[in-house]
């Protein structure tokens, strides 16, 4: 027992050495500081939030839950869906509802999907799970009677890269028979954009394949940037990701500049993880007053 304790010890007296030390910028950074950021994840809950879930297939990651606005609180007219993030492979809407507290006590309609995850099932299974899931979110929305409202597109991490092939992949739209002009904005969190920036890990290869797979080419976001872009964009990102590189986002960014002059903002976390990037859910800091500022003006114009 006593051997036991005294590992126990010198485990943990390595993993404050290293979260210590270890700098910015890279994996380990990132997975040390992991269990602070659920920390304060869960510190923060809300409390009870009501939700409904709704499946739209067979299997049990294959579901959406649906937030209504808190009551009491002037309902917006723009509806948010928001994509957890998790690498395409871990988590779930019931962990990130502090994402949904903090949208819908703004009275908003938050819907937060889920879908099969890698590695069991790669680009093409959770591209088929994005278009599903996303009837089957209007379909709910013409039940409440909301189908009118426009949406905004959000994500962090992975689930900002499905947030943006959701908007920018026109030719599955048309093929869903949806129209653009129903997303008024999209929000994109330390979201890997461009996936040729990113490294060759098993996670890119088991999401996308090899480079030169058709399917890596469709799962960037990137590749469906069309000449005249017009829809309002926050992207957030930090120079010192250690999970999704800051180039990955960079790229999007730059080429969304030159094919869109207005409404396009590409706010840098100077020095920012990945863990800061998500910062706003639990911290009310000047990145939280970035997104509520730019949702204000969506507001505005809607």
């Amino acid at each position: 027992m006593m051997l036991f304790l005294k590992l126990l010890v010198g485990l943990i007296g390595i993993l404050v050495v290293l979260y210590l030390l270890v700098p910015r910028g890279n994996l380990l950074h990132e997975l040390l500081h992991l269990p602070i950021y659920h920390y304060h994840l869960f510190r923060n809950r809300t409390g009870p939030i009501p939700f409904t879930r709704h499946y739209f297939g067979k299997h049990q990651k294959q579901y959406f839950l649906h937030f209504p606005p808190v009551a009491g609180v002037p309902e917006q007219k723009q509806v948010i869906l928001f994509f957890h993030g998790g690498g395409w492979s871990l988590g779930s809407p019931e962990m990130f509802t502090i994402n949904a507290a903090f949208f819908a006590q703004r009275g908003y309609h938050v819907f937060m999907p889920s879908y099969r995850r890698i590695p069991f099932f790669r680009y093409p299974a959770i591209r088929a799970d994005l278009s599903n899931g996303f009837l089957a979110i209007r379909s709910v929305m013409e039940k409440e009677g909301i189908l009118n409202k426009k949406i905004i597109s959000a994500g962090m991490s992975a689930g900002g890269n499905l947030a943006a092939l959701l908007v920018y992949d026109r030719q599955t739209l048309a093929q869903l028979n949806v129209s653009p002009a129903i997303f008024s904005g999209i929000l994109l969190l330390a979201a890997p954009l461009d996936l040729s920036k990113m490294d060759a890990t098993p996670v890119r290869w088991s999401y996308a394949g090899r480079v030169s797979h058709p399917a890596f080419t469709a799962a960037s976001p990137i590749h469906y940037l069309q000449e005249k872009e017009t829809l309002s964009v926050l992207t957030i990102h930090g120079t010192r990701d250690g999970l999704v590189a800051f180039e990955a986002a960079d790229s999007f960014m730059e080429l969304l500049k030159q094919k869109q002059k207005e409404n396009c903002t590409f706010y840098v976390l100077e020095n920012g993880t990945h863990l800061d990037t998500g910062s706003w859910n639990f911290f009310d800091n000047e990145l939280r007053s970035v997104i509520l500022k730019w949702l204000e003006k969506l507001d505005e114009d809607a």
